[in-house]
């Protein structure tokens, strides 16, 4: 790929192809009009036939007079050759022969949501549709869910140009965000100064004036799109018929809803299949995307949050009704298959999938990942790690677990801390080759705010170790029972659960493949500086076959007891319920501050979930968390809170909620435990209200005492008011 336009970088080669213009010319038929799908001012988009006719694909071919021109052209392919999501439009390849500029990508076969709103007929895509209310909240949810990876992916990606006319749908009516040509990379920093691209109608007016390009930028023109899904008219309509004031759809809609008469400018087809409460949260839900100040719009995973909860409050996603008496109670209630099934998986703890560990080595020295893993971490010498760890000094060990001895470190010249992971050597050699492997091939493929960097590895001289970065405030298992902590106030517990239970729908729907993590507990939560939770130890995920939903798994691992799915125990079929599982037993750890097996207890108390749910039953819930939560959770958060945790640890699989309903969940319970904290605070005089710059101080009264703990709140949550998910 060339760098001289556009400045693309080499990486991209890897991700999509270069057509020659003969190519494109075959599978188009020589740009026939009758594969016409789509034009505009870029120029035109044909509906083409790759591999001889077996893949259909979309190949939008420039104007070379158009205002898009090169820069947009090399963007788009540098944006989204580095970037893979099930929603965004993936970018197949690309040709720049003869001048000619073409990008090819997967084909949407149900065209952009604006043809489905507005019944946009051109030709080849005469197949318009009108969405039911639960459809446009799915595609409102999905397109969201795209935007909010963009924000947290390393490279930082403010779209620009978000719109309905780029928000494509496939043939199982999947929302995915197209365009890359205007986005911006590398926006770790809070704006970026530029200047204003995007389309008139969605440009966020802070960012017209100032030119100070955000995040938030997206965000609102995301609650623009958010009101033509509601309305169906386009953001701005200057037919003559309009007044001054409807002729702005985000400024009409909004002074509908102060004179409550949002239900009479919808689009008609919607009449009478929303309900009233769902209208009033999904309008405010947009509104205040709209905020004036960039601020006070909430984040995109506070918006697919809170759009969620619509769906559910819809009664689209069937809660989990099941007597608690009918399930298994955890461990203790195995059946015996299960014990014996322990058993033989401890005897059979690995198979190996690489032969003699010699010809592992001379595979994984040649080859260090099967997948282009190579190109997205940094190979380490043995005595830069030495160096590292002044040769692995004792004073300098913060976890010896298992297999591994994990170092704090310092790299780049002592600029960087890091946590330096080395497998021991042992008999187990073949075993910790396919430990260290697979954590590479995973982890150096993932991309997410809530996933702990893989920064390296070293092989050299028959070592095994991995470098990440490194997390100041240690894992949430530290925080509930280490020594010396103090306690977590119930607000950061339930940030910290968000951020894990982010983590871990990335790698159940955020990725190409379904992965498993399969090792979830309090020590694989880390947390940064900033308190935001990070999953870790994906050296035993399993990735499940794309022709199944389960996959079956020998793999034991030791210390899991109490966080392994039942189902699994007695059948080894690991499937990402068995995730939601564990991630219940936590979510019970984090409200009931109490390890999930204790031995020294009553018979009735020594496993967590037969504890917890025995007093669900007799109504006693509020009696068993931890005593220094007393008196600061909101009662209508621990009622959505006790109903998630619930739902994660029923016995069977089936009857658990997606990660996508665990997430909507943990946001309602957020909203209203601010809601009830807000107006907590208005009772106190200001003076008593203690504030830093970037941190808030939270008192925390009741029997455990207080505590005087800063920690960073959620961006912009104080101005998501606790409403919009009730």
């Amino acid at each position: 790929m060339s760098t001289g336009d556009g400045g693309v970088n080499q990486s991209g080669q890897e991700f999509c192809h270069r057509y020659s213009l003969a190519e494109i010319r075959w599978a188009t038929h020589n740009f026939d009009d009758a594969l016409l799908i789509g034009k505009g001012g870029f120029g035109k988009v044909y509906k083409g036939f790759m591999n001889y006719g077996a893949t259909v694909v979309a190949i939008k071919r420039l104007n070379t007079e158009s205002k898009q021109g090169a820069e947009e052209f090399w963007s788009e392919i540098k944006t989204l050759s580095m970037l893979r999501h099930p929603h965004l439009v993936t970018l197949i390849g690309y040709s720049d022969d003869c001048e000619e500029m073409i990008l090819v990508y997967e084909y949407m076969a149900n065209g952009t949501l604006a043809d489905h709103l507005y019944k946009i007929r051109g030709q080849g895509n005469t197949n318009t549709h009108h969405l039911t209310w639960k459809q446009r909240l799915q595609i409102c949810i999905n397109a969201a869910r795209g935007l909010d990876f963009l924000h947290n992916t390393e490279q930082g990606v403010i779209h620009r140009d978000i719109k309905t006319t780029n928000i494509l749908l496939d043939e199982n009516w999947v929302a995915k965000i197209s365009d890359f040509g205007l986005s911006k990379m590398g926006t770790a920093q809070t704006h970026v100064s530029t200047d204003v691209k995007g389309t008139f109608g969605y440009l966020d007016p802070e960012y017209f004036l100032t030119r100070r390009l955000t995040k938030k930028s997206d965000v609102y023109a995301f609650g623009v799109v958010l009101f033509e899904v509601l309305c169906a008219r386009p953001p701005v309509d200057i037919r003559d018929d309009n007044t001054e004031g409807e002729r702005s759809l985000p400024f009409w809609a909004q002074q509908c809803m102060k004179k409550g008469m949002l239900d009479q400018i919808i689009d008609p087809y919607l009449r009478g299949q929303i309900p009233p409460k769902c209208l009033k949260l999904f309008a405010e839900v947009a509104s205040k995307c709209l905020h004036k100040h960039p601020q006070g719009r909430p984040t995109m995973a506070e918006v697919e949050g809170s759009l969620k909860h619509i769906l559910i409050s819809y009664g689209n996603i069937p809660k989990c009704t099941k007597s608690v008496s009918k399930v298994i109670m955890g461990f203790a209630h195995v059946p015996s298959q299960g014990i014996v099934l322990v058993k033989k998986m401890l005897e059979n703890h690995i198979i190996s999938r690489y032969g003699s560990e010699n010809g592992f080595m001379r595979k994984l020295q040649r080859y260090p990942f099967e997948l282009t893993a190579a190109q997205l971490c940094r190979h380490f010498k043995l005595a830069k790690i030495r160096a590292a760890t002044n040769n692995f000094h004792e004073n300098l060990v913060i976890g010896d677990v298992g297999y591994t001895k994990v170092y704090r470190g310092l790299i780049d010249r002592g600029n960087t801390e890091v946590v330096i992971k080395r497998w021991k050597e042992g008999k187990s050699r073949e075993r910790n080759l396919d430990q260290f492997t697979a954590e590479i091939q995973v982890q150096s493929q993932l991309r997410h705010l809530h996933i702990v960097p893989l920064v390296g590895y070293c092989n050299d001289k028959h070592e095994l170790i991995l470098v990440y970065e490194y997390m100041v405030n240690k894992s949430l298992y530290h925080n509930l029972y280490g020594p010396n902590h103090s306690p977590l106030p119930w607000k950061k517990r339930l940030e910290i659960c968000i951020g894990a239970a982010r983590g871990l729908q990335y790698l159940q729907t955020g990725t190409k493949q379904t992965i498993v993590h399969h090792n979830l507990k309090p020590t694989s939560i880390l947390l940064d500086e900033n308190w935001a939770a990070k999953l870790s130890s994906l050296e035993f995920s399993v990735v499940l076959p794309t022709s199944g939903l389960t996959a079956t798994c020998s793999t034991f691992v030791a210390g899991n007891v109490g966080y392994m799915d039942p189902e699994y125990l007695a059948s080894s079929k690991l499937t990402v319920k068995s995730d939601v599982y564990s991630f219940g037993v936590i979510l019970l750890e984090v409200l009931c501050g109490r390890k999930t097996m204790v031995i020294t207890r009553d018979e009735a108390e020594v496993n967590l979930v037969h504890w917890f749910k025995t007093n669900v039953q007799m109504g006693t819930v509020d009696q068993i968390i931890d005593p220094v939560l007393v008196d600061t959770i909101a009662p209508e958060c621990l009622k959505e809170y006790v109903m998630i945790a619930e739902n994660c640890v029923y016995g069977e699989g089936i009857e658990r909620p997606s990660m996508d309903a665990v997430v909507g969940s943990l946001w309602c319970a957020l909203q209203l435990q601010e809601a009830w904290l807000n107006k907590s605070h208005e009772a106190i005089p200001r003076s008593q209200n203690q504030f830093s710059n970037d941190s808030v101080i939270v008192d925390i009264p009741g029997k455990g005492g207080s505590s005087g703990m800063s920690f960073p709140s959620l961006e912009d949550s104080a101005y998501f008011s606790g409403n919009l998910a009730r």
